[in-house]
């Protein structure tokens, strides 16, 4: 159930601590036989009688499934009737239950030990391919147990309240043996008690450590996988048999009560976890034939997290790490393909959620972040591309890739070769952590085609606001891409062009050219994405103004430290005023990785390309949609 709603590591991480639980409670169970026996038989040697009795359990599981829960039959007799001679108790009702002595106990600590009592109660779902029908079989028999044996708990605490004070219940743990009708019945139904429930782990536990290696969760899969002619796990049975024997020589009754709660406590908990969230999002696909209302999954599991924090912390903080550990490893691993899992579900529902929200509430370019919108003509001539956009959008930008496959003269050839190069960049982006998509469109057209994208996009519920092009080398596409940007402008989005330097790149990425002049309208984008490019890369920054003459420059040096001061730069922003003609300033700047500059209005892409000639290093040109604000 886990692993089909919450996908298959948290089904994993989950599983194989249940595992562990059911294995460890067989040596729970079996230490408890062996304390009743060994207060009837005092002179046998406790140890001993475990062993033995792990070795019949051994032999009755290894031997046949279908044989253990004939057996049950018996014992549920003998326990049936050891709970007639404890209600036929010697004695009257002389007191009733009060807090007296009862102190003495925590209650959590009792809890944590009474716990694994009712575990048992489960075993029938581990044994679902045993059943005929399982879909009918589990919820009315696991109902009528948790009924059944809440009833007899209950009416044995009302019935004991009346014929023993509190403080003897305490000392006591023997006290129902010592004031039963028939003693011999009631030690005969602990023992079937305790050996029913060993017998039932030891059945089920296996198939457990069988589902999972199913699954190649665990090491070994291959070996615990195996079932023999008879439809036994043999390996698994003999794992879990030296696991619950290696439990029984190193615990004792209480510490093994303990580790088994935090565990139970955390599969029951992630079961009611997992049918809360796929109840909640509203997928059709969930329709359980057996319905519950969605506030009690969502208690159940607050309130089994919340009980293994009263009982010990530090033990739930420990189970927990583990669980966590386990999930981490199985994701590094990688799930199965088509792997059913409703995460990608609930994640969704919560961004639907968010974004009816969001809608409802008004823009303000503090929330500018860059969301890139990058037409992509030829896939493989932009892999050179990808760190400067990385350094535009990285840790929480978006990315929007799109490429154009002529639909007049239709290559399927073309369109494969297309899509997987646009998804090899598209992967070398979400690798670094950005959120990435990309989509191949067939049109006739590559400028019709890139403003219907544009159309499309502005309106849509996460539009992108800045377009990104590469500025290639030759002016022979400079007519399309001038087009693309007046339908840009038309659309207010921001426009990035973007000149990587065909011989030194992005040099050593330590240094950012930005230049300004007072009064420039795309002042904040450029210094938004300068401050990005920065933090990104670590890199120092510098902001240049140039101006003709020296009667201009101390106005430029006053109006470069009151805008450092408005716009919070960063302390160690260097701020440069470089006298004469902006043409031949070019050629003598202060070398940089990167150089920024303002695009004008009416743009020409041959002027775009002279200037990062001239400036002899990559250029980011870039103009503002009037939607950003660098104050803000």
């Amino acid at each position: 159930i886990i692993s089909k709603s919450l996908g298959y590591e948290v089904g994993g991480a989950i599983g194989l601590p249940l595992y562990i639980a059911q294995a460890i409670s067989v040596a729970f169970y079996i230490t408890g036989f062996g304390e009743c026996w060994v207060s009837v038989f005092p002179g046998h040697d406790f140890i001993l009688v475990c062993i033995l009795t792990w070795l019949a359990l051994l032999i009755i599981s290894y031997t046949s499934a279908k044989f253990a829960f004939r057996l049950q039959y018996v014992i549920m007799a003998i326990i049936s009737l050891s709970i007639i001679s404890a209600f036929m108790a010697k004695g009257a009702f002389t007191e009733t239950l009060s807090s007296a002595g009862v102190a003495e106990v925590p209650f959590w600590q009792v809890f944590a030990i009474f716990f694994p009592a009712v575990t048992g109660i489960l075993a029938g779902i581990s044994m679902s391919g045993e059943l005929k029908n399982p879909e009918r079989n589990i919820p009315l028999g696991t109902i009528s147990a948790i009924i059944v044996s809440f009833a007899i708990y209950l009416a044995v605490t009302f019935w004991f309240s009346g014929i023993a004070s509190p403080r003897e219940l305490v000392n006591n743990t023997s006290i129902i043996i010592d004031v039963s009708r028939w003693r011999f019945l009631i030690i005969a139904g602990i023992m079937g008690a305790t050996l029913s429930s060993a017998l039932s782990m030891f059945v089920a536990s296996p198939r457990t450590l069988l589902a999972l290696a199913k699954h190649r969760v665990v090491p070994f899969s291959r070996s615990f996988s195996h079932i023999n002619e008879g439809g036994e796990p043999h390996a698994a049975i003999l794992f879990t048999a030296a696991l619950a024997l290696l439990t029984i020589a190193l615990g004792n009754l209480n510490s093994i009560a303990g580790i088994l709660t935090m565990f139970f406590l955390i599969t029951y908990g992630m079961l009611n976890i997992a049918v809360f969230i796929e109840k909640g999002i509203g997928i059709v696909s969930f329709r359980p034939a057996f319905k519950v209302p969605l506030f009690v999954p969502f208690l159940g599991g607050a309130a089994c997290i919340y009980a293994m924090f009263l009982i010990n912390p530090l033990f739930s903080i420990i189970a927990l790490v583990t669980t966590a550990a386990i999930y981490i490893a199985l994701l590094r691993k990688g799930s199965p393909k088509q792997w059913p899992d409703v995460r990608r579900g609930a994640f969704i529902f919560i961004a639907e959620q968010a974004i009816k929200i969001a809608s409802g509430l008004p823009y303000h370019p503090k929330i500018w972040k860059p969301n890139l919108l990058i037409p992509v003509e030829a896939p493989k001539d932009w892999l050179g591309i990808t760190d400067i956009i990385k350094a535009i959008t990285y840790p929480r930008g978006r990315i929007e890739m799109f490429t154009v496959v002529d639909s007049k003269n239709f290559d399927p050839a073309l369109e494969k070769n297309k899509k997987e190069e646009l998804f090899m960049l598209e992967k070398a982006f979400s690798e670094e952590g950005i959120l990435a998509s990309s989509s191949v469109i067939k049109h006739s057209s590559f400028l019709e085609a890139a403003d219907i994208i544009l159309q499309g996009r502005k309106d849509f519920y996460l539009p992108p606001n800045v377009v990104f092009f590469k500025l290639g080398f030759s002016p022979g596409k400079d007519a399309t891409l001038n087009q693309i940007v007046q339908n840009i402008d038309q659309r207010n989005f921001g426009v990035m062009v973007f000149n990587l330097h065909p011989k030194l790149g992005l040099g050593r990425k330590a240094l950012i050219n930005l230049w300004i002049r007072e009064g420039s309208p795309n002042l904040s984008l450029a210094v938004l994405i300068a401050l990005q490019i920065k933090r990104n890369w670590e890199a120092e920054l510098r902001i240049l103004q140039a101006v003709s003459d020296e009667n201009g420059r101390i106005a430029a040096q006053n109006y470069l430290v009151k805008l450092k001061r408005v716009l919070r730069l960063p302390k160690d922003t260097e701020t440069s005023v470089l006298t004469g003609d902006f043409n031949n300033l070019l050629s003598r700047a202060p070398l940089a990785d990167i150089n920024i500059f303002g695009m004008p209005q009416e743009c020409d892409f041959s002027q775009l390309r002279d200037l990062a000639v001239k400036i002899n290093s990559s250029v980011l040109f870039l103009r503002d949609s009037k939607q950003e604000s660098a104050v803000a």
